[in-house]
């Protein structure tokens, strides 16, 4: 199960990736927007289409996809995902006078482990069932 989910939350990740990848180039590269800011609106844009894939395709948490309380995990563990990926990018920039979409492409991978274990062990984790465990 855990090999389809992260098989799952891969190609979901994949999407995302070419969606902000995309938008993050024309924002940094054509729009000459500040790279933190690009990162922060693509980012939110992200969290939205992979939070509504992530619930109904790799998790299944429920039936019907509800913006309930798990919504609210899942911004607040993106946010917290953003702000670690925003300084890591940062402070890898200032240090090295590195491009920071290069950089940015490199984090990709450490970004990636920790949005999946964050969505599978806490914000789109099933809730236990109250009666299965007191039948236990």
């Amino acid at each position: 199960m855990l090999k389809i989910e992260l098989s799952k939350f891969t190609i979901v990740g994949g999407i995302n990736f070419i969606f902000t990848f995309i938008l993050f180039y024309i924002l940094v590269k054509e729009v000459k927007i500040n790279y933190l800011f690009a990162l922060v609106v693509v980012s939110l844009l992200g969290m939205i289409m992979t939070y509504t894939l992530n619930y109904v395709w790799v998790f299944k948490t429920e039936e019907e996809l509800k913006f309930s309380g798990r919504l609210l995990k899942y911004i607040l563990a993106g946010f917290l995902s953003i702000s670690l990926n925003a300084i890591i990018l940062k402070y890898i920039v200032e240090c090295t006078k590195s491009d920071p979409f290069y950089v940015q492409l490199a984090l990709i991978p450490l970004i990636v482990i920790f949005n999946f274990s964050t969505a599978k062990f806490w914000s789109l984790r099933p809730e236990r069932n109250i009666e299965s465990c007191q039948k236990q």
